[in-house]
């Protein structure tokens, strides 16, 4: 599962070995300015994503970045966690202001619903 760490001013993400190995990626550190908001997925919202670049077991796990026309999702998720949280990026920033290079993210974690409202919280508070 993602450990991850809410900052003043970013959102931190780590991933074991097995889920970088996984999802052929490493660990992500997201400017919170990027951030657009949190929620929990709906239930179809594995049918959201694109192409696949990483690992994909459907309704096992599921893990990469994936990729369709206006959309880039970097996803960390296994059954066990239920419905993954969903963080809404700004991908493109205006010029000085770093952005990030996906649109959202989805994780498999304990407790989506909380971590959701905190990062929601961090983002009024700014």
């Amino acid at each position: 599962m993602p450990k991850l760490e809410l900052t003043e001013d970013q959102l931190i993400i780590r991933l074991s070995a097995s889920e970088k190995l996984a999802a052929l990626h490493g660990n992500l550190t997201i400017n919170g300015i990027a951030i657009r908001g949190a929620a929990v997925a709906d239930k179809k919202w594995w049918m959201t994503l694109g192409l696949r670049i990483g690992t994909g077991l459907p309704g096992v796990i599921i893990a990469g970045t994936y990729v369709k026309l206006g959309d880039r999702a970097f996803v960390s998720w296994t059954r066990k966690h239920g419905l993954p949280l969903e963080i809404t990026l700004a991908a493109k920033m205006s010029a000085g202001a770093r952005g990030t290079q996906f649109t959202r993210i989805l994780l498999g974690v304990d407790d989506a619903q909380g971590w959701a409202d905190k990062i929601n919280d961090a983002i009024v508070a700014c």
